[in-house]
């Protein structure tokens, strides 16, 4: 519980600074806000403290996620402000999530952690983006279309007879324009897929990529296995392939499930909790914490991706588990119930 009120307890100087620089990086500062400002850094040295440390917070937690590492500082703040000017026209909500993040920096998770798992910058380094909660379709150079899931990046190469999509994270369905002097490949960390048809799916998660098949055929091949393994999916087959082999899925209704995302659902058939969790966390800002205990679930259901407080409801009625909201929800952790308990939604500071 201690933790859970360190989050919430931002000290009110701190509270204020934040509201100083959302507001200053608004774009719509009058001259007489930039002097009530002024007043407000020079009432008090800990208002000067508060400001320097708020600047130094962010740059921490917001500068390597645009900037990268070994770039300038001039290149990190240039990062921190974009990353404040998003704050500040979100509104109110985005402002509370702002100061939750900082809290959990405070708490010793780190600034990587905020960047990578909160969801509340996107992946700006990338050709292609999409942002917590978005579902994007991109066409490209050549008529092909990708559709991104949420929280998904990719990099666009095209040249010297080939098509190359690199998909950084997340998931895509593509949609391929027949050119057989150039083929189309996406590559993931673990896995290079070569359209044989006109359309795909692939899933890049941690360990593994998922591959589906949705017409015609696509080449699958490994890319640390020495020799590679290879197979070649037809319509509505799919596989895992985690670097070194494939594994392919034999399950009925792969490819519809597969590509439910693209119409905002999630259809689960007999997975794991901790693999639903993991589909709803690019749909909302924050991190989602579930026990070992409760991450062997079992799960089968449709679900709303758009609506995750519901997902996140239905799943409390429907299993023995205890979800735990911190911070207006910044925070949630899934515990499997005790015995004797009856299971929800638990708000807590």
């Amino acid at each position: 519980m201690a933790r859970a009120n360190a989050v919430d307890a931002l000290d009110a100087l701190t509270e204020q600074a934040i509201d100083w620089m959302v507001e200053l990086r608004s774009g719509a500062v009058d001259e007489a806000q930039r002097a009530a400002f002024q007043a407000w850094l020079a009432a008090d040295a800990r208002h000067q403290q508060a400001w320097h440390s708020l600047g130094g917070a962010l740059d921490a937690t917001f500068g390597q996620a645009r900037a990268g590492q070994g770039r300038a500082s001039g290149a990190r703040t240039d990062a921190v402000s974009h990353a404040i000017e998003q704050v500040a026209v979100l509104g109110a909500r985005r402002r509370r999530m702002l100061r939750a993040a900082l809290g959990v920096a405070g708490l010793g998770l780190g600034s990587s952690w905020v960047a990578r798992s909160s969801g509340l910058l996107a992946d700006w380094r990338a050709d292609l983006h999409t942002a917590t909660g978005e579902r994007k379709t991109f066409t490209l150079a050549d008529g092909s279309r990708l559709q991104l899931d949420a929280r998904s990046s990719v990099d666009v190469r095209f040249g010297d007879g080939l098509r190359l999509v690199q998909l950084r994270q997340g998931q895509l369905r593509a949609e391929v324009f027949a050119d057989a002097a150039a083929p189309f490949v996406v590559r993931t960390e673990h896995a290079s897929l070569r359209a044989l048809g006109a359309q795909f799916m692939v899933r890049q998660e941690e360990s593994r990529t998922q591959a589906v098949a949705l017409s015609a055929g696509l080449e699958v091949r490994t890319l640390l296995a020495q020799p590679e393994q290879r197979a070649v999916l037809a319509q509505g087959q799919g596989a895992w392939i985690d670097g070194m082999q494939i594994t392919r899925l034999a399950q009925p209704g792969l490819a519809a499930a597969a590509s439910a995302w693209t119409h905002g659902v999630l259809h689960a058939e007999d997975q794991r909790l901790d693999e639903v969790l993991a589909a709803l966390r690019p749909y909302r800002l924050g991190y989602i914490r579930v026990s070992p205990a409760a991450a062997r679930l079992r799960v089968t259901g449709i679900f709303g991706l758009d609506d995750s407080e519901a997902a996140l409801q239905a799943l409390a009625e429907t299993l023995p588990i205890d979800i735990h909201r911190h911070s207006g929800g910044w925070l949630v952790r899934v515990e499997r119930r005790a015995w004797g308990r009856s299971s929800g939604l638990v708000e807590e500071i």
